[in-house]
This record gives C-alpha cells, sequence and structure tokens, in this order.
C-alpha cells in the first residue's frame, strides 16, 4: 500500500547509534524549508514489524504538515462552510500524497527496549516542484478528455459525460487549486470548465412521461409501467441509454429504481408497490448522476460537488386509494367458537400497519381472507396438566376474478394448561405468533401482488 516506504531507501539514509534519548525525540523539531515527520512504534504491540509501523507513521505525521488549502477559484471553496466535508476532503489530499510522496529523507532513528522511532524530512521547495509537475501531467490528460469528449456526437451523450468523469477523476488530487489551463483558446480553470461542460448537457435535456396522473392502491403495483422519453430540448432528438431512478417524494414506492432508456430515449418505470398511505403521492423520474458516477472512483469531495449537480426530471401525481380486506374469521377452542379470537386481530395489525384497511362489507373488498381453526382435546399428559391440539388454515381470495392467491395451513399445533380449554388458548397463542412469524410475508406478498 505505500509505496513511499520502497522508495524511502532511495532518499538517503542516516542512522545513528545513541546511547541517549536524542533531542528530536525530546522535542520535536521544526524547520522553515523542510516537512518534518516523526515516527513511533512500541516493540510489544508490533513486535515483528515494528520499525515498518513507525515509518508508516513518520510518513503520516509529515504529511500532517502540509496544509490543505482550498483556492477560491475551486469549485470546492463552495463546500467549505460544510465541517464535515473540510474534513473529509483533507483526508482525501492527505491520504493521496502519503501513497505518491518522494524524495523525503531518512535523518536519524532511534530505539530502546520499548520503543522504535525514526526522523524523516522533506524539502519544501522540492516537494512543491515535483508537485507542480504532477499537476501539469494530470491537466495535460483531463484536457486530452475533454478534447475528446466535446468531438462525440449528440448521440454519444453518456459517452462524452462519462470521459469529462475521467477527466475529473485524473485531477482529483488537487481539485483544491486554481488548475488554471488553455482550452479552445480560453482561459480556464479546469475542474470548473468540466463540471460546468456537464451541467450545460445535463441541462440540455428534458425527460417527460406520456401521463403525469395515475390511480394506485395501498400495497398493490400499478398495472402498466410509466413510459418517459429523455431527448434534447431545443431538437427533440431522443437520448439514448440515459441512467434514470424513480423516487418518491416524503413517501416510499417500490419498484424500477434505476434503469436506462433505450436507443430511442425511452424507458420504462415500473410500480411494484405503493407503502405509503398518504391519498395524493408524487413521484419522480430523473436521470441518475450517481450512476453515471459509479464508472470512475472519484473522491468524496467530487461526488458531492457532482451531485449537486441539477439533472433533468418528471413527476407524475398518483391519487392512492386504500387496498379493503374482509376478514371472514372462524376461530373455535375445543368445537365452540371464541369470543375473543386470536389469528384475526394478529394479522389485521401488520396488514394495517402496511396501509391496509378492512371492511365489513364483502363486496366492496378487494381481498377476502377466510381463517379456520379449532382445537381439539388430547387428555393428560403429565399429572393434572392437560394437552390440546390446534389446526388452522388460511385462504386468501382475489374479489376481483374470484381466484385463490394464497392458501396455507397451520397442523398440530400444541398447548398445555391445567384445564382443556385453556390449553387450546395456550395453543392459539403459539398458533398466532407462529403465523405471523412464517407466514405474514407469504401472505403480504400475495396480496401486494395478486399472487
Amino acid at each position: 500500500m505505500f509505496f513511499i516506504l520502497a522508495t524511502s531507501q532511495s532518499c538517503g539514509s542516516i542512522k545513528q547509534q545513541h546511547k541517549s534519548k536524542p533531542d528530536w525525540v525530546k522535542q520535536r523539531p521544526t524547520n522553515d524549508f523542510f516537512y518534518v515527520g516523526i515516527g513511533v512504534a512500541a516493540k510489544a504491540a508490533n513486535p515483528f514489524d515494528f520499525q515498518q509501523v513507525a515509518k508508516k507513521n513518520a510518513v503520516y505525521d509529515l504529511i500532517s504538515e502540509i496544509k490543505v488549502t482550498v483556492s477560491s477559484h475551486s469549485l470546492l471553496s463552495q463546500l467549505q462552510n460544510d465541517k464535515q466535508f473540510s474534513q473529509q476532503f483533507e483526508s482525501d489530499v492527505k491520504v493521496t500524497a502519503a501513497n505518491t510522496i518522494e524524495q523525503f529523507n531518512v535523518i536519524d532513528s532511534w530505539e530502546d527496549k520499548d520503543f522504535f522511532w525514526i526522523y524523516y524530512r522533506l524539502n519544501k521547495e522540492e516537494f512543491k516542484a515535483i508537485q507542480q509537475k504532477k499537476i501539469d501531467a494530470a491537466i495535460e490528460q483531463a484536457v486530452y478528455l475533454l478534447n475528446q469528449a466535446e468531438s462525440l456526437t449528440k448521440a454519444q451523450l453518456m459517452q462524452s459525460i462519462r470521459l469529462k468523469i475521467k477527466a475529473l477523476s485524473a485531477l482529483q488530487p488537487y481539485v483544491n487549486q486554481d488548475l488554471q489551463t488553455v482550452f479552445q483558446n480560453r482561459n480556464v480553470y479546469i475542474v470548473n470548465e468540466l463540471i460546468n461542460s456537464i451541467q450545460s448537457q445535463l441541462y440540455s435535456i428534458e425527460i417527460k412521461s406520456k401521463i403525469s396522473f395515475s390511480q394506485a392502491k395501498v400495497g398493490k403495483p400499478i398495472t402498466e409501467p410509466f413510459e418517459v422519453l429523455a431527448s434534447y430540448r431545443n431538437t427533440n432528438e431522443p437520448v439514448p441509454f440515459l441512467p434514470i431512478t424513480m423516487f418518491s417524494e416524503q413517501h416510499k414506492v417500490e419498484g424500477t429504481i434505476l434503469t436506462e432508456t433505450d436507443q430511442n430515449g425511452i424507458g420504462a418505470i415500473a410500480v411494484s408497490r405503493i407503502i405509503d398511505k398518504a391519498p395524493v403521492q408524487t413521484i419522480r423520474v430523473a436521470a441518475d448522476i450517481k450512476n453515471i458516477l459509479k464508472s470512475d472512483s472519484l473522491n468524496a469531495a467530487l461526488q458531492k460537488v457532482l451531485l449537486s449537480i441539477d439533472v433533468p426530471s418528471t413527476a407524475i401525481r398518483l391519487s392512492v386509494a386504500p387496498t379493503k380486506i374482509f376478514m371472514e374469521a372462524d376461530e373455535k377452542n375445543l368445537d365452540k367458537k371464541l369470543t375473543t379470537s386470536f389469528f384475526e386481530p394478529a394479522l389485521k395489525m401488520e396488514l394495517i400497519d402496511e396501509g391496509y384497511v378492512f371492511t365489513d362489507v364483502k363486496n366492496d373488498a378487494d381481498y377476502t381472507v377466510m381463517i379456520h381453526s379449532n382445537t381439539r382435546a388430547e387428555g393428560n399428559i403429565w399429572g393434572s396438566m392437560k394437552l390440546a391440539i390446534l389446526n388452522m388454515n388460511i385462504v386468501i381470495i382475489d374479489n376481483t376474478n374470484k381466484t385463490e392467491i394464497y392458501k396455507n395451513v397451520l397442523s398440530e399445533i400444541k398447548g398445555f394448561q391445567l384445564t382443556a380449554e385453556n390449553a387450546g388458548l395456550d395453543a392459539y397463542k403459539t398458533a398466532s405468533k407462529l403465523m405471523i412469524s412464517t407466514m405474514y410475508n407469504s401472505i403480504r406478498k400475495g396480496i401486494s401482488q395478486g399472487k
């Protein structure tokens, strides 16, 4: 991982044998012309590699002296008030530097029976010159990629944007700096130029849906997928292979969360389940910048900048009605109808939390849930303790087409108590919990999908 540890051997090594602790161990040295890195490792904690641990610590200590500033011309300056962002960016820059830094010198090392110390030093002017060479090379690569991107046609929009992201990836260790260059006979700040260019390309697109309003039911899919068209605003030319995403504003919807347009600029969004109970909801389909960014490994700073870009989108309003359920429960204990049910309230509680409602009028319901259960006494099992056995079956009917969408049973569920009646009730308590833990997900899926 640490390229710098290998290169340090070529940068000169001075190791002196000190009987007493040297001054640089006692007090950290300071120098206007050098960055200083002091690394230490406990031998007990690192018995086999204490020297490597100390060297690594020295490099990070040296890097910590390099101050990371953000130029006023950098787009990152807009985010400096975000303390968490600033800390993350500074960390990213220093990690990059730690893996690429060169030309530091090993000034000294010292050890006693408990610790190993090492002293590194890096010439500030040499470091600045080396960094500038790297910056110049990164800018040259970015300009080359930008020229390639600009030469592509409108039909190659995604390739163009991804080339520009690749250019940003080359520049990312230095995006806090001005990075000024000449592009197409203009003096530009290349990072700003790339991001503004991506923004301009996305702004030139519009996304339209064939419908702006649809009716839906809680817990149910919307039968027909929504087709959206991505095209250029001025010419109506389609935008092929544009990643798009669906999300719900303030509500929760399941379905085709991620997809992309086809070669004709058309994308299909399917809603498989409305979870929220709000009667009016909005889903939005938008260009998916996060998906576009997956093609390159950008640091957190650049990702944050790019994710703040405005993207084209369209909204579809939903009028959401509750899905109605009629429940027909016949729960008996020792052939006598229970005055207080077990399965019915347990199932109702779960379904109500999902947004379903219950009706007493069967003809008004979308589904009918039928539960039949009974217990039988099995006599004494030990001493005066009684055993009762419960069996239950559940069937769900889709009232629209009168088809059976779910069927299951609980068999031979045991209950124990001092009386047969109470043993039956004990079996009901066990079985109602078992129904929720083993059946509920399939019940919900059956109702939500109609199968």
